[in-house]
C-alpha cells in the first residue's frame, strides 16, 4: 500500500488512510451511497468551474467532466436502487474522497494551469483511493466496485493532463494556443487537437472537423453546435465522405481552406493513408498547408505515429509542425 502512497504528501497519506479506515469493509450499499453523493459533489464542483472559465478548451473540458461525473452518478444511483429498490442512498461517515474544491477567477494562463492540476490531484488521489481501498476489501462485490470507481477517476485524470500539458507547453513558449501562426500542424493526440481548434476558434475562425466520429457523438463531445462536422466513413453512408471521396475533394477543401479565418481539423489521417496510400493522401496535405499559411488559416493534422512507418512521420514532420 505505502508503494502507492509515497509521492503523496503526509498530510494526504493521513487523508487516505481516514478514508479507507472510514469505509474498510462496509457493505456494498454504504459504499455506493458514498459514492454517489461524491459523484454529485463533483457534477456540481465542475460545473461552476466551467462557469468561470473563459477560454474555449477548458470550459468544454469542464462541461465533460461534469456531463461524465453526472453519469457517473446516475449509473451508480440505478445500480443501488437495482439492488435496494425500496431505499435510497444515505449519507456515510467517511471523509469525500475528493479534496475540498476551490473556485479561481481564470484571469491568466497560471490560473487555469493551477485549477487543472488542483483537479489532477483530486482525480488523482481519488483512483489511488479507490485502487487502495480494492486491494483491502474482504468482499469481492466490494473489491469489484471499488476498482470500477477507480477506472471512472483514472479517465478523468487523464483527459485533465492532457489539458494541462498542452497548455503547460505553450506556457513555456510565452505564448498562449491561438498565438500560433497560420499554417499546418501535425497532433499525435487527437483530444490535444481538438482543444487547439476550440481555441482558434476565439480568433473568430469557422471550424470544419472530418472524423471518424459520427458528426452527433463529435458534436457532444465539443458541446457546441457550430462546429461544421464531417463524418469520415469506411462505408458509402448519406452525408458522410470515404476517404477516397476526401482524397477525391481536394480542391474543394482548397478552396474552403482558402477563405480567411478557416481552421480546418482532419483527425486519423492514418486512416486515410492505410485506404488510400501515404503518397496520395500527403499530396492533400502539402498544398493545403500552404493555402492555410496565405490565408490566415489553420490547418490542423492528427495522425497516430504508430499507425506510420518511420519515412511517413518523418515526411509529415518536414511539412507540419509537431504539437504533442
Amino acid at each position: 500500500m505505502w508503494g502507492v502512497m509515497s509521492h503523496l504528501s503526509p498530510e494526504l497519506k493521513k487523508y487516505m488512510e481516514r478514508v479507507i479506515e472510514a469505509l474498510g469493509d462496509r457493505p456494498v450499499k454504504e459504499i455506493l451511497s458514498y459514492a454517489i453523493f461524491n459523484e454529485r459533489d463533483e457534477v456540481e464542483y465542475y460545473r461552476k468551474l466551467a462557469e468561470h472559465a473563459d477560454r474555449e478548451s477548458i470550459k468544454a473540458l469542464f462541461i465533460q467532466m461534469a456531463d461524465e461525473s453526472q453519469e457517473h452518478h446516475d449509473r451508480l444511483y440505478s445500480l443501488f436502487k437495482k439492488l435496494y429498490p425500496e431505499e435510497e442512498p444515505v449519507k456515510v461517515d467517511a471523509p469525500p474522497v475528493e479534496v475540498a474544491p476551490f473556485y479561481p477567477e481564470f484571469e491568466t494562463v497560471e490560473d487555469y494551469l493551477s485549477a487543472l492540476e488542483y483537479c489532477m490531484q483530486s482525480e488523482l488521489f481519488a483512483q489511488q483511493t479507490y485502487e487502495l481501498l480494492s486491494q483491502k476489501a474482504t468482499r469481492e462485490d466490494s473489491r469489484v466496485l471499488f476498482a470500477q470507481l477507480a477506472e471512472m477517476e483514472k479517465n478523468h485524470y487523464e483527459r485533465l493532463k492532457k489539458a494541462y500539458d498542452l497548455l503547460a507547453s505553450f506556457k513555456a513558449r510565452k505564448m498562449l494556443p491561438e498565438d500560433i501562426s497560420p499554417g499546418g500542424y501535425l497532433f499525435p493526440d487527437k483530444i490535444k487537437a481538438r482543444y487547439m481548434l476550440l481555441d482558434l476558434m476565439r480568433k473568430g475562425l469557422k471550424p470544419y472537423v472530418f472524423s471518424r466520429d459520427p458528426p452527433k457523438k463529435l458534436l457532444e463531445w465539443f458541446k457546441r453546435e457550430d462546429i461544421n462536422a464531417v463524418w469520415i466513413s469506411s462505408a458509402p453512408v448519406k452525408g458522410a465522405m470515404t476517404s477516397k471521396s476526401i482524397i477525391h475533394s481536394k480542391d474543394g477543401l482548397v478552396e474552403m481552406l482558402g477563405d480567411d479565418k478557416v481552421v480546418l481539423l482532419i483527425e486519423n489521417f492514418e486512416v486515410i493513408a492505410a485506404s488510400e496510400g501515404f503518397l496520395r493522401a500527403f499530396e492533400l496535405v502539402s498544398p493545403l498547408r500552404d493555402v492555410a499559411i496565405v490565408s490566415n488559416s489553420y490547418l490542423l493534422i492528427h495522425a497516430k505515429e504508430n499507425a506510420l512507418s518511420e519515412k511517413e512521420w518523418a515526411i509529415l514532420e518536414s511539412e507540419l509542425e509537431v504539437i504533442d
